[in-house]
């Protein structure tokens, strides 16, 4: 069976490695000089800068991501991390655990599941103000870490999932060699089993019983899977798409360190403040910087340049007595936010048409991030194979 795919970011090139393994004969084009999309890196003085996503996987090497990494066949070493979790509040740090909150706040926890149960779905906003400070704060950072939401854009009932989720496989890991040494790793098992990697921007979908994708000509497949998203996958088609759910952005801030200030492979949760948290990936690979090379997320309501430089000045004070330098600060615009559907508004990988599917940010899983592409990668494999 052929298979032609539009875009070669993560999930384009995860459904594809799983289906050349298969016996598919698989194409993917990307209209961009490098694959992976958001999901690689760029060398950049003497620093592997990822081009969006941070260089961690939500569940390491427990969680969808590796899974279908595995059933793919890839040898990619996820470092799990060690601790998965600090907070950092008023100036003071500490190990994540269960005990780093008052058991008042696990009890209106477990008060919140049984008012779900009976149908009141309150958003985490409302939610979280019956929780203590130091709660409500940790909350606030999670969700802009981890989906670059804030609480009054999402309901308690669209979080329980993750949560579950997060219980079952546990905190981040670390690939060695970043994003890139995933996504090259699927290019490799593509062409492997004989497929193609076209440098080639698609113009065009045809649809019908044999697919046709435009691009310098028109090719035929039996199945045509898009990593663009509902939205620009139906422009394609030349339709509009009816619904447009609202996107998440944010800004990441790569900076070189002289000495480690994270110091460990987990995440460090910036409590009460717009940055929502960090991680230093040298700490898991050295190679990923000549010096210690620390990334910090901050999740934006508009994306304006007052936020971006309302984070530069908490990123000033936080890392006060340090020697630094930010040598890059990505931020995300049209059709390029952090996501193209914002955790919580569910879209499905199927469409229209039989043999269109649609994979990647913009129809993830319910799942934080790149694990959350993995469940909708897995969810199209679950009809093909």
């Amino acid at each position: 069976m052929r298979v032609g795919i539009v875009g070669a970011g993560l999930g384009g090139l995860l459904t594809g490695a799983i289906l050349a393994e298969n016996g598919y004969r698989v194409e993917v084009f990307e209209r961009l000089p490098f694959i992976g999309g958001r999901f690689t890196s760029i060398s950049y003085k003497g620093y592997e800068v990822s081009t969006g996503a941070l260089h961690m996987i939500p569940h390491g090497s427990k969680g969808p991501l590796a899974r279908l990494l595995r059933r793919a066949g890839c040898r990619v070493e996820i470092v799990d991390s060690r601790p998965e979790a600090e907070i950092y509040w008023n100036g003071e740090r500490e190990v994540l655990s269960r005990r780093s909150f008052p058991f008042r706040d696990l009890m209106k926890l477990n008060l919140e599941f049984l008012r779900l149960k009976f149908g009141r779905n309150r958003t985490l906003e409302e939610f979280g103000k019956g929780l203590s400070e130091r709660a409500y704060l940790f909350m606030r950072a999670f969700l802009g870490w981890s989906l670059s939401v804030f609480p009054d854009q999402i309901s308690f009932g669209s979080i329980v999932p993750i949560y579950r989720q997060t219980e079952r496989y546990r905190g981040p890991g670390i690939p060695v060699g970043g994003c890139k040494a995933v996504v090259e790793e699927l290019a490799e098992v593509i062409k492997s089993n004989d497929g193609v990697i076209a440098r080639e921007e698609v113009t065009a979908l045809k649809p019908g019983e044999i697919f046709g994708v435009y691009g310098k000509e028109r090719r035929d497949y039996d199945v045509v899977v898009s990593n663009l998203g509902h939205k620009l996958t139906m422009e394609l088609l030349g339709e509009r798409y009816g619904e447009v759910k609202p996107e998440s952005r944010g800004v990441k801030y790569t900076i070189a360190l002289d000495e480690p200030f994270v110091g460990h492979t987990g995440v460090l949760f910036t409590l009460g403040m717009r940055i929502a948290g960090m991680n230093e990936v040298t700490n898991a690979d050295d190679n990923l910087g000549k010096k210690h090379m620390l990334q910090a997320h901050q999740p934006l309501r508009e994306g304006s340049r007052e936020e971006i430089l309302a984070g530069l000045k908490e990123l000033r004070e936080i890392l006060k007595g340090y020697s630094y330098v930010i040598i890059a600060v990505q931020s995300y615009k049209g059709d390029w936010p952090v996501n193209r559907v914002m955790a919580g508004m569910k879209e499905s990988n199927s469409t229209p048409y039989r043999n269109l599917y649609v994979v990647g940010d913009g129809a993830k899983g319910e799942d934080i991030e790149v694990d959350g592409v993995a469940l909708g990668v897995e969810r199209v494999l679950g009809e093909l194979l």
